[in-house]
């Protein structure tokens, strides 16, 4: 499958039309269905925005790597695990002034995985050109 082939599938899956995937990410729907067709695909902040959407991890839609295909579709949220939790107790315990602090580590963090996600399209696209 190709990275288009999965994004669609996934869409389906989760009863999203193109349009319906482009407003929750913003984005034109002609984006969409560019990567669909695999005329071009997500990268960076698109590709993290994307896997949020359709509920999986961003490796899976650029390489479809079968460990980690996403679960079954549950409309409901799941309930946290135990690091989730742990986690909003330990941000809930801080003054709302270091929350912040840390909401921006976090969003920095994030930030820096999507140029390493673009960084891995990129070579990936180098390799499959030879």
């Amino acid at each position: 499958m190709t990275i288009g082939e999965r994004i669609r599938a996934r869409r389906k899956e989760l009863k999203h039309t193109q349009r319906t995937l482009a407003k929750a990410l913003k984005i034109s729907h002609v984006s969409v269905s560019q990567w669909e067709r695999d005329d071009s695909e997500p990268t960076g902040k698109n590709l993290f925005s994307l896997s949020k959407v359709l509920q999986c991890s961003p490796t899976w839609i650029l390489y479809g790597d079968e460990d980690k295909e996403p679960d079954e579709y549950t409309p409901e949220r799941p309930p946290l695990d135990e690091r989730q939790q742990e986690m909003l107790d330990l941000f809930d315990a801080l003054p709302e002034s270091e929350q912040e602090a840390q909401l921006q580590q976090m969003r920095s963090r994030v930030m820096n995985f999507n140029k390493l996600f673009d960084e891995l399209l990129k070579a990936r696209q180098r390799t499959t050109k030879k």
